[in-house]
């Protein structure tokens, strides 16, 4: 029983990767000092519900940006979902369309880091 404990808190941590918070940032080692490594920031915060060019369980994420009237709008539904939902038509008519499944906030993304996720989406997308 204790091995099993032991197993489940060691893939907990490594599933949280090394954080308790959702998403908290993650650099890549093998880049340049202050690059983001936005294939780890995608897998780590977004790939359990989105893909880069396919609707999986949320929208694929290639092209989100052009599909929001302002840019700054789209970052706060990432951090909080549910608050723009609650003063957006267009944030309503999402989490409709997507069976009311509410999306995970991500407070502790930075602009850039956002930017960065959505730019290996599109990236990803090109390349397929």
């Amino acid at each position: 029983m204790k091995i099993l404990v032991i197993i489940v808190v060691a893939l907990t941590l490594y599933a949280c990767n090394g954080s308790s918070t959702p998403g908290v940032t993650n650099v890549d080692a093998e880049k340049s000092k202050g690059d983001i490594n936005a294939q780890a920031l995608f897998k780590v915060n977004c790939s359990q519900c989105h893909m880069a060019n396919k609707d999986f369980i949320g929208p694929a994420l290639a092209g989100v940006e052009s599909r929001w009237k302002r840019k700054e709008l789209l970052y706060a539904f990432v951090r909080n979902s549910q608050e723009v939902i609650k003063k957006d038509t267009y944030a309503k008519e999402l989490f409709i369309k997507w069976k009311q499944i509410p999306m995970l906030a991500y407070p502790a993304l930075s602009d850039e880091e956002i930017e960065a996720i959505f730019s290996y989406c599109n990236e990803v997308a090109t390349n397929k």
